[in-house]
């Protein structure tokens, strides 16, 4: 399987600024954000509320924690958002502000309803989840945030991207800064060093992958 390409704070730049166009600009950068600096998943994107980053005060968590249910394999952790970046979600809310959505009648929450969910799609809705059926289990995919984040790819020309891209530059971003393999472990939700090794060292593991197949047939 090819490695895919890893995403440099610049191309993440390029990417923003390709999706700047209203009415989903703001939409588009916290999108964004969401993969790549807390690197959630797509399904677990789908799934995230306003309670889950904002207290009832109206302020962004500095330090929260993905519920377990929300969270891929079923485990919370804890998720940490710096100054800069909770200036940056507080402009997504007051986009939301101006379009009316999710008001509550309330004080907390900056107005918004705390159970509405966090990531928008173009109808102002939730990131609905696909069912799945497979070996007699029933599991959901996020078909649509998927296709979402692909287009984001798309119209700034980032080729060999798909949307596991965002996590994964991520990833590979946090450790080329100084982040620790279990700080990533935990942040990430990763658990093995392997699937780990595999994003941050993405050119190391495709010269593996190529080396075991030389000299097959000598």
């Amino acid at each position: 399987m090819p490695i895919e390409r890893i995403l440099s704070e610049s191309d993440i730049k390029k990417v923003v600024k390709a999706n700047s166009k209203p009415p989903f600009a703001i939409r588009n950068k916290a999108l964004v954000l969401v993969s790549t600096y807390w690197l959630l998943s797509p399904i677990e994107a789908s799934e995230l509320r306003i309670e889950d980053v904002m207290d009832k005060d109206g302020q962004f968590y500095r330090i929260w924690v993905l519920p377990d249910y929300v969270a891929q394999n079923g485990e919370a952790r804890e998720i940490r958002t710096s100054d800069h970046i909770a200036k940056l979600m507080q402009d997504y809310i007051e986009w939301w502000v101006a379009n009316c959505l999710y008001e509550s009648g309330k004080k907390a929450y900056q107005g918004r309803d705390p159970k509405a969910p966090f990531v928008l799609n173009d109808n102002y809705e939730k990131y609905a989840l696909s069912k799945r059926d497979k070996d007699g289990a029933t599991g959901f995919l996020p078909v649509a945030l998927n296709k979402k984040l692909n287009s984001l790819l798309e119209n700034a020309g980032m080729v060999g991207c798909s949307a596991s891209s965002f996590r994964d530059s991520g990833i590979k971003l946090l450790f080329d800064n100084g982040a620790r393999y279990n700080d990533i472990r935990d942040f990430s939700g990763i658990k093995t060093k392997k699937s780990l090794d595999a994003k941050i060292r993405p050119h190391e593991a495709e010269l593996e992958s190529v080396m075991n197949g030389l000299f097959r047939n000598l």
